[in-house]
């Protein structure tokens, strides 16, 4: 059996990456990323709830690739052995051991790696004890007889098998061979289980010596050939270097050299200028800014004729004159422009002073006029407060009027109603209280109240009583004649009810 069974490789995943060019990068993972099956293995993604079946079709880019949390190789061999081996009581001091192969199927890849199905041998070991009387079969013979104890194993786990399959979740086992070992067999056994596994072990050190031993060549092979690389690199950079020097000292010597060539160049024009420069400051001294000097000096050097120094001292006159002329019109202009700019002056001041006074004037009546309107406004408010103020003492005189009116008009109602049962019981037979006289009481609604006045209209009057937020409260007086008290509703029921 293979040392990694159902599950051959599992990997977590976490948050893809986004790989490509510049322009172009998309979501996807690593070619390495996903693990690499075999013909007869699948994988299996997990995405969020669902488990996805992929027989190697699905590249790193696919949504399920890059939405998976975890992927998991499955092997679907069919009929994979798997060796579970249990102890059961003889009848003697040994115990028998008894191996049991099952064949094993995986059916669905995605509930063994929904329900982790890790060590089918720890699985099928628990199933295997739990076949009932399994114990028992071996307790009343010896340990010498292994071949009626694997006749009744056999029967017993037939049976079961057929009643009660092997449940695991994605994998079908049905057991095969049974194999009942006595102590000393299963000693023999052992030993040579030991021993094959130090086999193993002896085999896997010595390969795994020799491939450290090759590991360690090739180390130092690439080294060596590391350290080659750097000597003729080094060798290669020192020959560049030294060409750089050359070149450098070969280009300085070369710039010093021409600088100083410019240097001794422009030293002979600096005092060829600086002569030239002298020469011409002596001229400037001499001459100065007359023309007429310059005219001389040209005659002198040849430059002209004495014809045309001549010419030139005749015109020089002439310019002279001209501009004798041109300076005292200038002065006369001059002198004609400053009085008329006096002229100016004056009249912008009287103008001025003219607007100001006009200025004040008109802030004088807008000032008047804004005080006279602020008055008519403040008239026109307190005008309006005291209207507002007589509608609203009218107002709560109207509203006081129709308070008293109703209630004048509930106590009637309530006497009128007391007096017809204190008549109806017979109240007033056996009192000397005048019924005529109740009965007259018992009138109309009083009339309405002037609100001018203050008073009933019909005769009844009211007394005026001043409070904190309303003009006035009017409480009728008691008729004539009558107790407040008989009136009171309150005494009224009082004396209904003796």
């Amino acid at each position: 059996m293979a040392e990694k069974y159902p599950l051959v490789e599992q990997r977590e995943y976490g948050r893809p990456d986004r790989r490509g060019g510049i322009w172009r990068k998309r979501v996807t993972r690593g070619d390495d990323e996903l693990p690499r099956v075999a013909a007869h293995q699948v994988r299996v993604f997990r995405v969020g709830e669902e488990y996805v079946e992929d027989h190697g079709q699905l590249r790193a880019d696919d949504p399920v690739v890059t939405g998976a949390s975890s992927v998991t190789v499955v092997d679907r061999r069919i009929e994979v052995p798997v060796v579970v081996e249990t102890r059961i009581p003889s009848a003697e001091a040994g115990d028998f051991t008894v191996r049991t192969c099952f064949y094993c199927t995986v059916t669905d890849p995605s509930a063994v790696v929904r329900d982790g199905v890790t060590d089918v041998e720890t699985l099928l070991l628990a199933h295997l004890r739990e076949v009932p009387g399994l114990t028992e079969d071996g307790s009343d013979l010896p340990v010498v007889d292994t071949a009626a104890v694997r006749a009744r194993i056999d029967a017993r786990l037939t049976a079961y098998h057929e009643m009660r399959p092997s449940l695991v979740s994605g994998i079908r086992a049905r057991h095969g061979a049974i194999e009942v070992l006595t102590p000393e067999e299963m000693s023999a056994h052992v030993e040579e289980m030991e021993r094959a596994r130090r086999d193993r072990t002896r085999l896997r050190h010595q390969e795994e010596m020799e491939q450290q031993a090759a590991l360690d060549r090739a180390l130092r092979e690439a080294e060596l050939e590391l350290k080659h690389e750097e000597i003729r690199n080094l060798q290669a950079m020192r020959k560049e270097r030294n060409r750089q020097e050359e070149e450098t000292l070969r280009t300085g010597y070369e710039r010093g050299a021409g600088a100083e060539q410019q240097d001794y160049e422009l030293e002979i024009e600096r005092r060829r200028n600086r002569f030239t420069r002298a020469e011409i400051e002596d001229d400037i001294k001499l001459i100065g800014s007359d023309p007429v000097a310059a005219d001389y000096l040209a005659w002198r050097n040849g430059d002209i004729s004495a014809d045309e120094l001549s010419k030139r001292l005749h015109a020089a006159e002439e310019r002279w004159d001209s501009r004798k002329d041109d300076r005292l019109r200038l002065d006369r202009d001059h002198e004609m422009t400053r009085r008329g700019l006096d002229r100016d002056d004056l009249r912008w001041r009287v103008e001025r002073e003219d607007r100001r006074r006009e200025l004040t004037r008109s802030e004088a009546r807008d000032q008047t006029a804004a005080q006279r309107q602020e008055a008519a406004r403040r008239w026109d408010l307190e005008h309006d407060d005291r209207r507002r103020q007589r509608d609203e003492k009218r107002q709560d005189a109207k509203e006081l009027q129709r308070e008293q009116h109703e209630l004048a008009k509930q106590q009637l109602n309530v006497r009128a109603t007391l007096g017809k049962q204190a008549i109806d019981r017979g109240l007033f037979d056996s009192t000397m209280y005048d019924a005529g006289a109740f009965i007259n009481s018992v009138g109309d609604v009083p009339p309405a109240q002037d609100p001018a006045r203050g008073e009933l209209k019909g005769g009844a009057k009211g007394e005026l009583r001043q409070a904190p937020g309303r003009t006035a409260e009017a409480t009728p007086a008691p008729a004539d004649g009558d107790d407040a008290d008989d009136f009171d509703p309150a005494n009224q029921e009082g004396r209904l009810g003796n």
